[in-house]
């Protein structure tokens, strides 16, 4: 017993100077209480505090983007103005966005003077299968440049007033009848309108052409069927049959370029093997309403391309 007791004491003596020695945290007390810094109230003690604060270590550096030795930067397309009637008498509805949209504008053509936009409206009836057209001409807008000028042209708020209207008075199963703008005359008081009548099912039954004249008191649309009635006549003493009995055409090419008032038209027939036949060049006086006969071959004529129409070009 006096051998274990003095042992007892060195063990107690041990454990004491290890605990002096090495500190022990029990994780489940409770955390000393920290002092928190009172929050400034006004801005005088936000300056006072703020002023020996080190900014270095609170620079950050700006981003830069990895550099890529294969980017392009993609730029913006430019607009031009672009003549409208090249090559002459090329330009047509587009049937197949017409039925697709249901109710779509034209390009819109500006005059060389830039004066006017004129644009044709189509409509498409899907119960009847029928397309319906009318044209508008109004004066452009204002803009900066003319190009400023024909894009601030809105036709939203325009005079609903059509110049010519066709197709709207009934409906009637797979008829179309569709107005194309030709051309504007280099004086920018005449356009040219090309009528297109036929049906979705047996093909084109005629077509005719209109002159819409835009300045002066005598301003409106005239209808040229009398020309259509003078290729018939001839036909008939030429060959002694009815154009009307074989699909027929009728292609306005423009404004002649030696006289503005003459109407360039080519016209043609095909027989019942498809095979398609000249009728000769005609011009129109849009004046007197007066027809010749210009050529009865196919023959190259200086047609004039006042029209411009923006577009798009990659840079």
């Amino acid at each position: 017993m006096k051998k274990i007791f003095p042992t007892l004491l060195i063990i107690c003596l041990c454990i004491n100077a290890s605990a002096f020695a090495f500190e022990f945290k029990n994780p489940f007390s409770k955390k000393s209480k920290q002092t928190v810094e009172k929050m400034v109230e006004t801005k005088q003690e936000w300056e006072e505090k703020a002023i020996n604060i080190n900014l270095e270590n609170r620079y950050a550096p700006q981003y830069e983007a990895p550099q890529d030795k294969d980017f392009k930067p993609k730029l913006a397309p430019q607009k031009r103005f672009v003549k409208y009637n090249m090559p002459p008498g090329t330009q047509e509805a587009d049937f197949t966005k017409i039925k697709r949209e249901k109710d779509i504008k034209s390009a819109g053509v500006t005059d060389s003077h830039f004066k006017y936009l004129a644009y044709a409206q189509y409509y498409y009836s899907p119960a009847y299968d029928q397309i319906s057209s009318e044209l508008y001409v109004q004066e452009l807008g204002r803009g900066a440049t003319r190009i400023r000028k024909v894009l601030n042209t809105t036709t939203l708020n325009a005079h609903r007033s059509p110049l010519i209207s066709v197709g709207m008075e009934q409906l009637q199963n797979h008829m179309f009848q569709t107005l194309t703008i030709v051309d504007f005359s280099p004086d920018s008081k005449k356009l040219l309108v090309k009528e297109k009548v036929g049906s979705s099912t047996k093909g084109i039954f005629r077509n005719y052409v209109w002159v819409c004249f835009l300045d002066g008191e005598n301003s409106g649309a005239v209808k040229f069927g009398n020309l259509n009635e003078e290729i018939k006549r001839r036909y008939k003493e030429k060959t002694g049959l009815a154009l009307d009995n074989y699909r027929w055409d009728i292609k306005p090419l423009g404004f002649y370029n030696e006289d503005s008032d003459i109407v360039i038209v080519e016209a043609f027939v095909w027989d019942n093997n498809q095979k398609q036949i000249f009728l000769g060049v005609w011009g129109i006086n849009c004046l007197n309403s007066t027809l010749k006969l210009i050529s009865e071959q196919p023959t190259p004529l200086n047609i004039s391309a006042s029209g411009l129409v923006v577009k798009e070009f990659l840079p």
